[in-house]
């Protein structure tokens, strides 16, 4: 299955506390990644790399924390998702 940006219709967008903002991974529609939308919440630490949490796919479920992700990896494969 691959995804899309119209894959995040169906999830969570409701941010974890604590200054998460919406990330989307450069080349997930590309991807032929089974059940991955390539959105994370994700903020800077205090060393200056990501704290990663899932995006939930419905609603009840909660943010699962997703490890630590150093900047420049991070910047280089993901851009913040726009809101409108």
């Amino acid at each position: 299955m691959s995804t899309s940006q119209d894959d995040s219709e169906d999830l969570n967008p409701t941010p974890p506390e604590g200054g998460y903002e919406l990330y989307r991974h450069k080349n997930a529609a590309q991807m032929n990644t089974k059940n991955w939308s390539g959105l994370y919440w994700a903020r800077r630490n205090e060393e200056g790399d990501y704290e990663l949490r899932s995006v939930p796919r419905s609603e009840g479920e909660h943010p699962a924390p997703g490890g630590i992700f150093p900047k420049e990896g991070f910047e280089r494969c993901y851009e913040k998702v726009n809101k409108s």
